[in-house]
C-alpha cells in the first residue's frame, strides 16, 4: 500500500519533484564546486606567489670548504666530498620541501687573491693590480660551459708550497683578455686574502690549460654559475683608474681547490642551492615549507646525517612569502562569506519547495491520518520518496561538479548538510503538519486560561526569538573583535561564514515583529475602499509574511547587497591603491629639466605636473636624538597638485602648509620644512636639521601634511622647496621623479623618452594587481555565486506563489460568484506578494549594508585592495537600486504568471470540494 501511495503522488507531483530534484542537485554542485574553487584560487595564489619571489625562494645550503691543515680546527668539508655532500642533501629533505624541490646547483668558489705573471712575461693588464677568484669544476657545471682553445684541468697531485706541478686552471675568455693571458701561462696566486696575512698562508702556482667560455641559452633560474658572481664577466676597472684592481674568475677540479685551500689564508665557500618548483605548490604546502624551514635554519645539521660537516641554511622565502598568509586569509574569508550564504539560501529554498509539496498533499495525509495511519508510516513514506529524489539530486550535482572542477571534495562537511537537509526536510515537514493537526490539546474553557495559552506561547515565541538575536550579536562582536588576518584560521572559518546567516535571521525576527505595523495602516485604507477587493486584500496582506519564505528573499537579497557592496568597497580600494603605490597616473623615475617639466605641463590631457627630488636615508639632527628620513625636495607646483588628487590628497592644512615651502627665506634662517603627519607628532621641538653630505642644514617644521608616498618611498618624510635646499647646500638638485596626472599622462610622458622600466602607470598596476590570482578568484567567487543567488531568489519567488496559489484560486473562484472579473485576480496575488517582497528587499538591504558595515575590518579588505591603509565601505546606492529594480520587475513577473495561470482556472473545479488521493 506504501509503495502504491508513494508512486501515484510522484506521478501526480512529477513537475514540482522534477524541480526540487534539480534543486537539490544545484545545491550540491555548490556545496561541492564552491569550497573546490576556492582552493584551487588559494592554490593558484600560492603559486603565484612563490613565482613572483624568484630565486629569493631558493633554499641554499653554505659550507666552508677546504683541506684541513694543523693548527685550524675549522669543520672543513673537503672539495672531493662537497659534491657527495651536495647530492645526498635533496634526499634528507623535510617531506614539504621534498615535494616541492625541483633541482640544485652547487658551486665552491674561494676568496678574491692577488695574482702575479711567474714566466718573465708580464700580462697585459700588469700595470694595474689583478685579483682572482677561484671556482671549483663540478660535475654539473662542467656541463655548462665550452671549450674555446685548450683543454679543461686535468687530476694533478699539486698541493702548493714546494711542489713542482702547478695547478690546472681554465680561464674564462673575458677574464684572459681582461687579465692578459693566454694559454700555457704560469702565474703565481697569493694565498693572502684581506688585509693580513695568516701564518698558513702561501702561493700557489697555476698553469693557464684552457680558454673557456659560458655555454649558450642557459636559464638565469637554473644556471650553475648563479652562486660564483663574476666568473664569466670580469670587473675591470676605467682606464683612469690605476688603483683598483681587476678582477677574474679561474676554474679548477677538485684536486685543485684542494691544493688551492692549503695555501689560502681564507676558507672556500661551497653552496648547494636547492630550487623550489612554484608549479608543485599548494596553500597547504606552502605553510608546511614555512614551517619545516624555520626548523631548518635552527637544526641544519638534518642535512648533513652521519657526516661531521658543518652547513647552515639561508633562505628569504619566509621573508618573500610573507605577506600570502593574511592575502590568502583575506581571500578566503570574503570567498567563504559567500559560498555559505549560498548554501543558506539553497537550503532555505529547499525547504520551501518541501513546503509546497507537503502543502499540496495535506488533505490526502489528513485522511491517511484518519484511516488509521501512523506518524511513522507517514514519514517513511515522503522519507522513501525524499530519499530516492536526493540521491539523483546528489549524483547529478556532485557529476557536474566533478566534469566542471575535477579533483577530491573539498569540505565534505558543506555538502553533508545540503543534503542532510534536502533528506529531511520533506519527510520531518510532513510529520509535523500531521502531528499538529491530531494533537488532540484541549482547550480551557475558561476564557483566562485561553488568555494565559496564548501569553505562554507568545513568551515562548519572544524567548526563542530573543535567544536568536543574542546568539547573532554575540557572533558577530566576536568575529570583529577577534578580526581575521590575527588568527590562523585555514580554509572556510566557521564563525565568518556563519555571519550573512545569523545577520539574516536576525533582521527577519525583527521584520517578522513590525511589518504588521505598516501592512496594518495600509489595510485600513484598503478595508475603507469600495468593494471586495480591498478588504481582501488587506485580509491576505497580514498573513502573507511567513519566516521561512522572509528567511529566503531576505539572506538573498542581503548576500546580493553585501557581495555587491564588498566588489565595489574593493574596487575604491584598489584604485586609491593605485595612487599610494604610484602617486600620479604616470611616474617617471629619471631626470628632468625644468623646461621638460614645463612642457609636459602643457601637453594635451595633462591636468597637474609636479616634479622631485629624492634623497634616502637623510640623517636628521633632532631634539632628542637622531633619526633618519626621506627628503623630499619639490617644486612650486607641488603644494596645487596634491590637492587636486582624485584620492588621497592633502587635507587643506596640509596644502596651506606645503605652500608656506616656497616662501622667500634668509640665508640665516633655517629652512622651512613639512613632514608627514605621522612623523609630526613625535616631534619634540619644531627645529630640527639635517646632514646632507658633509653639509648641516638647520630646518623648522612649519606644518605637517598626510600626503605621503609610502607606496614607494620609505618614511618618515620631510618635504622642503627645491629651490631653497639647493642654494644652501650648493649641489645638483635635478628632480629625478616626475608627477604627471590626466588623460594625457602617457603621451605627454613618452616625449621625455625615459627607459621603460622608469615608467610607471596607475593602469599598468591596476592591471597587475586585479590578475593575482586572489583577486581574480575573489571576483569570479562573487559573481558566481551572485548569478546563483539570483536563480535562488526566483525559484524561491515561484514557490511563495505555488504556494498561496490554491487559496487564492479559491478566493478569486468566490468573488466570481459575486460578480467579480477573473482579470482582477492579479490584486490578490499584488497584495499576498508585494509584502513578502518589499519585506525582504528592506530587510536584505539592512542586512547587506550592515554584513558590510560589521564585518569588513575583520576581512582583510585591505590586503585584497593592496593598499597602504582599510579601505573604508562603500556604500554604492547603484548597487542597491539595482537590486530593487530586479526585485519589482521578479514581482512583476510573478503577478503576470499568476494572471496567465488564472485565465485557465475553471469555476467548478476550483469550487469542488472533497479532494481525495
Amino acid at each position: 500500500m506504501t509503495t502504491v501511495i508513494t508512486r501515484r503522488r510522484a506521478r501526480r507531483d512529477f513537475g514540482l519533484l522534477a524541480v526540487w530534484t534539480a534543486l537539490v542537485a544545484f545545491a550540491v554542485l555548490l556545496a561541492i564546486a564552491e569550497p573546490r574553487l576556492l582552493l584551487q584560487t588559494v592554490d593558484r595564489g600560492a603559486r603565484q606567489a612563490v613565482a613572483s619571489a624568484g630565486s629569493s625562494t631558493d633554499v641554499v645550503v653554505q659550507g666552508q670548504v677546504g683541506t684541513p691543515r694543523p693548527g685550524n680546527d675549522l669543520p672543513l668539508i673537503r672539495p672531493t666530498a662537497f659534491e657527495s655532500l651536495a647530492a645526498a642533501i635533496p634526499s634528507r629533505l623535510p617531506p614539504a620541501l621534498a615535494s616541492v624541490y625541483s633541482g640544485s646547483t652547487t658551486a665552491v668558489v674561494g676568496p678574491t687573491t692577488l695574482m702575479f705573471a711567474n714566466d718573465g712575461r708580464a700580462p697585459a693588464a700588469a700595470a694595474r693590480p689583478i685579483e682572482v677568484k677561484l671556482a671549483m669544476i663540478t660535475s654539473q657545471n662542467s656541463k655548462a660551459m665550452e671549450l674555446v682553445s685548450g683543454r679543461l684541468p686535468g687530476d694533478t697531485s699539486a698541493t702548493g708550497r714546494g711542489v713542482s706541478a702547478p695547478v690546472e686552471v681554465a680561464v674564462p675568455q673575458a677574464a684572459a683578455t681582461a687579465a692578459g693571458v693566454m694559454v700555457g701561462d704560469i702565474l703565481t696566486v697569493s694565498g693572502v686574502t684581506g688585509l693580513a696575512a695568516s701564518p698558513s698562508a702561501g702561493t700557489l702556482e697555476v698553469k693557464v690549460v684552457g680558454i673557456v667560455r659560458e655555454a649558450q641559452g642557459l636559464a638565469a633560474r637554473t644556471s650553475p654559475w648563479q652562486d660564483a658572481p663574476g666568473l664569466w664577466a670580469p670587473q675591470v676597472p676605467s682606464p683612469a683608474d690605476r688603483v683598483d684592481p681587476v678582477i677574474v674568475g679561474m676554474l679548477a677540479n677538485s684536486t685543485g681547490v684542494a691544493a688551492a685551500s692549503e695555501t689560502y689564508s681564507d676558507e672556500f665557500t661551497g653552496k648547494v642551492r636547492l630550487r623550489l618548483s612554484a608549479a608543485a605548490f599548494t596553500s597547504a604546502i606552502e605553510a608546511r615549507v614555512a614551517s619545516e624551514l624555520s626548523i631548518l635554519r635552527v637544526h641544519d645539521e638534518r642535512l648533513v646525517g652521519k657526516s661531521d660537516a658543518e652547513v647552515t641554511v639561508q633562505t628569504d622565502y619566509l621573508d618573500a612569502l610573507q605577506a600570502f598568509p593574511a592575502q590568502e586569509r583575506a581571500a578566503t574569508a570574503q570567498m567563504s562569506v559567500m559560498i555559505a550564504g549560498v548554501l543558506g539560501v539553497s537550503i532555505a529554498v529547499i525547504l520551501l519547495l518541501s513546503r509546497l509539496l507537503v502543502g499540496r498533499r495535506a488533505d490526502e495525509v489528513a485522511l491517511e491520518r484518519a484511516r488509521g495511519s501512523s506518524l511513522l508510516s507517514i514519514g517513511l513514506r515522503a522519507l522513501v520518496e525524499s530519499a530516492i529524489a536526493s540521491a539523483i539530486g546528489t549524483a547529478v550535482g556532485a557529476t557536474i561538479a566533478w566534469l566542471l572542477l575535477p579533483g577530491p571534495i573539498i569540505q565534505p562537511g558543506v555538502a553533508a548538510v545540503a543534503i542532510a537537509f534536502a533528506l529531511l526536510a520533506t519527510p520531518v515537514q510532513a510529520v509535523l503538519q500531521v502531528r499538529g493537526q491530531w494533537a488532540g490539546r484541549r482547550v480551557p474553557a475558561n476564557r483566562r486560561d485561553r488568555v494565559d495559552l496564548v501569553r505562554r506561547a507568545a513568551a515562548r515565541r519572544i524567548s526563542i526569538e530573543l535567544t536568536v538575536l543574542v546568539i547573532a550579536c554575540v557572533a558577530l562582536y566576536s568575529l570583529t573583535t577577534r578580526g581575521l588576518l590575527e588568527t590562523d584560521t585555514r580554509g572556510i572559518d566557521p564563525l565568518l561564514a556563519s555571519a550573512p546567516l545569523l545577520l539574516a535571521i536576525g533582521v527577519t525576527i525583527v521584520v517578522l515583529r513590525l511589518y504588521r505595523w505598516p501592512v496594518r495602516w495600509l489595510g485600513a485604507l484598503g478595508r475603507r475602499s469600495r468593494g471586495a477587493l480591498g478588504l481582501l486584500g488587506a485580509v491576505r496582506a497580514e498573513r502573507s509574511v511567513a519566516p521561512l519564505p522572509l528567511l529566503a528573499l531576505t539572506l538573498a537579497v542581503a548576500l546580493a547587497v553585501g557581495g555587491g557592496l564588498l566588489v565595489s568597497t574593493v574596487r575604491a580600494g584598489e584604485e586609491t591603491a593605485s595612487w599610494q603605490h604610484v602617486g600620479a597616473d604616470v611616474r617617471v623615475d629619471a631626470p628632468v629639466t625644468d623646461a621638460q617639466v614645463a612642457a609636459i605641463s602643457k601637453s594635451k590631457g595633462v591636468t597637474d605636473v609636479a616634479s622631485l627630488f629624492v634623497k634616502k636615508g637623510v640623517q636628521l639632527r633632532l631634539g632628542s636624538g637622531t633619526n633618519f628620513a626621506t627628503l623630499i625636495a619639490v617644486d612650486d607646483r607641488f603644494a596645487g597638485y596634491v590637492t587636486r588628487l582624485p584620492a588621497g590628497g592633502a587635507s587643506a592644512t596640509g596644502a596651506r602648509a606645503l605652500a608656506l615651502l616656497a616662501k622667500p627665506v634668509a640665508s640665516t634662517d633655517p629652512l622651512p620644512v613639512v613632514v608627514d603627519s605621522s612623523f609630526g607628532r613625535q616631534l619634540s621641538s619644531r627645529d630640527i636639521g639635517a646632514y646632507y653630505g658633509l653639509v648641516f642644514v638647520p630646518m623648522h617644521v612649519v606644518g605637517t601634511t598626510k600626503e605621503a608616498p609610502s607606496g614607494f618611498l620609505a618614511s618618515p618624510f620631510i618635504y622642503v622647496d627645491r629651490s631653497a635646499l639647493a642654494d644652501r647646500i650648493h649641489a645638483d638638485v635635478t628632480p629625478r621623479t616626475l608627477l604627471v596626472t590626466g588623460p594625457g599622462a602617457s603621451a605627454a610622458v613618452s616625449t621625455i623618452h625615459a627607459t621603460p622600466s622608469s615608467v610607471h602607470t596607475r593602469t599598468a598596476w591596476l592591471e597587475r594587481h586585479q590578475h593575482l590570482a586572489l583577486v581574480n578568484g575573489v571576483n569570479s567567487t562573487m559573481t558566481l555565486s551572485s548569478v546563483a543567488i539570483a536563480l535562488l531568489a526566483v525559484i524561491a519567488l515561484i514557490a511563495i506563489v505555488l504556494g498561496g496559489a490554491r487559496e487564492r484560486g479559491r478566493s478569486l473562484a468566490l468573488l466570481r460568484t459575486l460578480g467579480l472579473r477573473a482579470s482582477l485576480g492579479w490584486w490578490l496575488a499584488l497584495s499576498e506578494l508585494a509584502p513578502v517582497v518589499v519585506a525582504a528587499v528592506i530587510g536584505g538591504v539592512a542586512a547587506g549594508v550592515g554584513m558590510v558595515l560589521l564585518l569588513e575590518p575583520a576581512m582583510g579588505l585591505r590586503v585584497l585592495a593592496g593598499g597602504l591603509t582599510e579601505p573604508p565601505p562603500t556604500i554604492s546606492f547603484a548597487v542597491i537600486a539595482a537590486l530593487a529594480g530586479g526585485a519589482i520587475l521578479l514581482l512583476a513577473l510573478a503577478v503576470l504568471i499568476e494572471v496567465v495561470v488564472r485565465r485557465g482556472d475553471r469555476l467548478s473545479e476550483v469550487l469542488r470540494v472533497g479532494e481525495t488521493v
